[in-house]
């Protein structure tokens, strides 16, 4: 397998897409972290973010995940090192989040595809939106399993009751789509399908399946 240079190879980087300003949005999926654009101020103890929150930049791609242990909605364990061995799309929402929301068709699609292909799995991890507000986790649906009953459709999903796996991960907006090669490595990272303009899942699987040519 060939080493992917992630300094050297962008599938595609920021949307210049002006959001009431000069400012572009971070609406893009990215292999390599942008340099933050002119004139974005940062708060303290945040990190650099578009007009809409969205972060530029994901401080984990490149390098590999961390460790750490869950487990899945039917109680079988998951520990970091399962996602070592396959490429995988990892997505990380939470029923609380109105932007996870109206991803939630697009994940159902994205999931059975990759279902079918073989080069990738999927996996989502359900998370509150912080340690402090888990009581917030589930929203109007109370459990991941009611959701799932009530949209009729359901994927392999591992719950995050405390925000522990996504403190662990760096996850700085919901919903975050990861893309870990087989070594646990983070090569591609995005926010929103909700935000691209046509086909979302076709466009994502095209950034994936880029990088993944790429690589092998």
């Amino acid at each position: 397998m060939k080493r992917i240079s992630l300094a050297l190879f962008s599938v595609a980087a920021l949307a210049l897409a002006a959001c009431g300003s000069n400012t572009p949005k971070a609406n893009g999926f990215i292999t390599a972290n942008p340099e933050i654009p002119a004139g974005v101020t940062i708060e303290a103890g945040d990190i650099a973010r578009d007009p809409d929150g969205r972060p530029y930049r994901y401080e984990l791609l490149g390098d590999v995940l961390p460790e750490v242990t869950g487990a899945y909605l039917d109680g079988t364990p998951f520990s970091t090192e399962d996602l070592k061995g396959n490429w995988t799309v990892v997505d990380v929402w939470g029923l609380w989040c109105p932007d996870c929301m109206a991803d939630a068709p697009s994940v159902a699609v994205l999931a059975t595809k990759l279902e079918s292909d073989a080069r990738f799995n999927f996996v989502s991890i359900h998370t509150p939106p912080n340690a402090a507000r888990a009581d917030e986790a589930y929203g109007k649906f109370g459990s991941v399993d009611a959701y799932f009953e009530a949209s009729g459709y359901a994927y392999p999903t591992i719950v995050d009751k405390d925000a522990s796996i996504r403190d662990a991960y760096q996850i700085p907006w919901t919903p975050s789509y990861l893309l870990v090669n087989p070594e646990g490595r983070v090569v591609g990272y995005r926010t929103d399908l909700s935000v691209v303009e046509g086909d979302a899942v076709s466009a994502f699987i095209s950034d994936i399946e880029a990088v993944y040519a790429v690589a092998n």
